[in-house]
């Protein structure tokens, strides 16, 4: 498990803007892709995938995961919003 923070998180809109996730860290990002991803073999999911496996290893930092996550759920055509920030 890798808890560590995002400089910002990411919230993630799904279906409408009534429901959405935060991500916040690695893990969260890991298990957005596994619990909210229709097709999970696009090259997007497998990078971003691959970046948390790294990252859960001490290889990446948080920020590459971050962005890779990002590029996939951006690619996969879902909402987000990267301004909204945590108390």
């Amino acid at each position: 498990m890798d808890r560590r923070p995002f400089d910002a998180p990411v919230t993630v809109f799904l279906g409408n803007s009534r429901q959405f996730r935060v991500v916040a860290n690695v893990t969260e990002a890991s298990d957005f892709l596994f619990d909210h991803w229709s097709e999970n073999d696009s090259a997007p999911w497998l990078s971003a995938m691959n970046k948390c496996s790294a990252a859960m290893m001490g290889r990446l930092g948080p920020e590459q995961v971050r962005s890779a996550f990002i590029e996939a759920v951006r690619g996969a055509g879902m909402q987000i919003n990267c301004e909204i920030s945590l108390p």
